[in-house]
């Protein structure tokens, strides 16, 4: 099996031996390919293998390179992404509409253009920044003074640290709707994560957590789907660790009580695949539920225990 990787110009080839690897490069010839060798870097995100180990991604060039652009090259590093004091911070002017600014006088163009910078990494290597980001990003059509000085902070962050399902409750105070979570992991290695805000109002924990397990799910059948396509064959039922015991058993198939009636049909597909034994729910302590990194505001030294789970060579 070969697996191709493209965008635009750049290309990433993968197979199950060497040889399929120079056939591929060999019927490509005519096309005018360069064979760069074993990948090292690609799409600013760089590669390294070790045989004990496995691969293992990172963008300590992404993070240097933007750390130059907004000034904050010789900043003193930050422990968290994001502290407490931000919930009540009061949020400033808003920036400047017209113009590209620059770090010391930033425009609405030059927080858009940081955030963009922060999206990137966090999708692509660093879940431990994802909550953070999605606080930035919440007024990036009209941010204002607090706005840039998290992203900043959260800049700053990765700065000194360059070298699977969960909710919180009405975490954000502006509308009160929770934020959900997830992260999928295969063979022991996070392959995806996301952190995502809940479109509607949870009126308790428990219905945060049912629709976190809807949206984990979903991510987590992208996955299996993909791994489908290529041939590889997933062992069923997948696990769907919750923290929540009344979200367990509405997800089990109990009941639906009077507290979630309301909860939007579109969540309650989960209960259908757990019927048909796809999925398996599995209580996990709240201590233990790794995904806090991608749902609330955490001091460092519990940031950095779950960074180093979600992010084993990070």
């Amino acid at each position: 099996m070969t697996l191709v990787g493209v965008y635009v110009g750049d290309i990433l080839v993968t197979a199950t031996s060497v040889e399929k690897v120079d056939k591929f490069f060999q019927d490509m010839q005519v096309v005018e390919l360069k064979d760069l060798g074993v990948v090292s870097k690609f799409l600013g995100v760089a590669f390294s293998y070790d045989e004990e180990d496995g691969w293992a991604l990172d963008q300590e060039q992404v993070i240097q390179d933007m750390l130059v652009k907004f000034g904050l090259d010789k900043a003193v590093p930050v422990s968290t992404p994001i502290g407490g004091e931000q919930d009540g911070e009061a949020p400033g002017e808003l920036l400047p509409s017209g113009g590209a600014g620059t770090p010391g006088r930033p425009t609405v163009q030059t927080f858009q253009s940081l955030v963009g910078s922060l999206l990137w990494i966090s999708s692509c290597t660093r879940p431990d920044i994802s909550f953070a980001v999605h606080r930035a990003t919440r007024n990036s059509h009209a941010p204002r003074e607090a706005d840039w000085r998290l992203a900043k902070r959260i800049a700053k962050y990765l700065k000194g640290t360059k070298s699977i399902n969960d909710a919180d409750y009405a975490a954000d105070k502006t509308d009160r709707k929770s934020v959900s979570g997830g992260v999928v992991m295969m063979a022991g290695a996070v392959v995806a994560w996301m952190c995502k805000k809940q479109a509607c109002v949870a009126l308790s924990t428990m219905e945060s957590e049912f629709v976190a397990a809807s949206h984990t799910t979903a991510r987590m059948l992208g996955v299996i789907e993909c791994l489908k396509e290529i041939g590889i064959k997933v062992r069923m039922p997948s696990l769907l660790h919750v923290d929540n015991q009344a979200a367990i058993a509405q997800l089990e198939g109990g009941d639906t009580t009077g507290h979630a009636k309301h909860i939007d049909t579109r969540h309650k597909f989960v209960k259908d695949f757990v019927k048909k034994k796809v999925l398996l729910i599995n209580y996990c302590e709240s201590k233990k539920m790794r995904v806090d990194v991608l749902t609330k505001v955490l001091p460092a030294p519990r940031l950095a225990e779950l960074r180093g789970l979600v992010m084993p060579s990070g």
